[in-house]
């Protein structure tokens, strides 16, 4: 899901890009709140909230935990465009039962416990699970413990991408792990590159295995994005400028790399206006930050994108 910027943009950042005030008076909430943030998390326990569904007892914790952008095409309801978005990017993978799968950016487990138990997702015969975020990791494995699939899952606190010196990763060179599936589900366009993430991914799926993503592309070449739209997208870290790709650009890397039956989906039209219309729905602050991202949206593509290996 989208994070908010953790610094509040310069005087000549604002010059360069001729920002119009109305979309500073959309920001300078989000940057504020973030430049107050000194934990380093961007996410943190506010998707909470987003779980809640209206005549549940407000002081009992939500009954999920999802963080993406859902999935809106036969819902309005947060929880369950999120399951239909998971289950989406899980059927793009083409994963069977008994499937060794790894789950990147499972956010506080929604997605790891999905793919455990979900009669429509295939239950793995290993699961394995990677979050950045230290209070993510913790409550996905305080999550599996309590469900007793612990014996299943092998969750690692790290960045996506492995880093030279890292010794506890699962997509390490010295590793021998293969894996049939690797899911991304609405997080890849965060990552320090996705390119890295896909190169080291296609090294450790097995013959015939799948990586698929819900991410997100820009609709035009970079230079032929607004200057607003570039904005949004690198100062305040919507997506890093490696990662501003278009969809076609998205597809041709993957190709390069080595991946082969690359398939691509655009469900900008089932994921945007529902997020959207959710969010303005949450009260003042994610009305905010609705119109914020309302402002960009016409530039991103929200797709659904796999491979496998040969």
């Amino acid at each position: 899901m989208l994070e908010l910027a953790s610094w509040a943009p310069s005087l000549a950042h604002i010059l360069q890009y001729k920002i119009p005030y109305a979309c500073l008076l959309l920001v300078l909430p989000f940057v504020i709140s973030r430049a107050r943030n000194t934990t380093g998390d961007p996410y943190g326990s506010f998707h909470l909230s987003l779980n809640e569904l209206p005549g549940e007892n407000p002081d009992a914790p939500p009954k999920t935990e999802w963080l993406n952008m859902g999935y809106w095409k036969e819902t309005d309801i947060f929880p369950e465009a999120c399951l239909a978005l998971a289950l989406k990017l899980i059927g793009a993978s083409r994963c069977k039962p008994a499937s060794r799968v790894l789950d990147v950016g499972h956010g506080s487990g929604e997605s790891l416990i999905t793919l455990l138990t979900h009669p429509s997702a295939p239950t793995p015969s290993r699961l394995t699970g990677i979050t950045s975020l230290p209070s993510h990791h913790a409550r996905s494995k305080e999550r599996i413990e309590a469900l007793h699939l612990s014996d299943k899952t092998t969750l690692y606190l790290g960045d996506a991408v492995y880093r030279p010196g890292v010794s506890n990763h699962p997509l390490a060179p010295q590793s021998d792990v293969q894996y049939d599936a690797i899911l991304a589900l609405d997080c890849a366009y965060h990552f320090r590159t996705r390119d890295d993430f896909l190169r080291q991914s296609l090294a450790h799926l097995a013959p015939g295995g799948r990586i698929a993503l819900a991410d997100i592309c820009i609709r035009l070449p970079w230079p032929s994005l607004s200057l607003t739209s570039r904005f949004l997208l690198t100062v305040l870290k919507i997506m890093h400028r490696q990662n501003c790709v278009s969809l076609e650009e998205y597809e041709i890397r993957m190709r390069e790399m080595g991946y082969v039956d690359v398939k691509t989906e655009d469900v900008s039209n089932e994921v945007f206006p529902g997020f959207l219309r959710f969010l303005k729905s949450r009260g003042l602050g994610w009305y905010l930050f609705a119109k914020l991202m309302e402002i960009n949206v016409p530039s991103l593509r929200f797709v659904i994108v796999s491979g496998a290996r040969r």
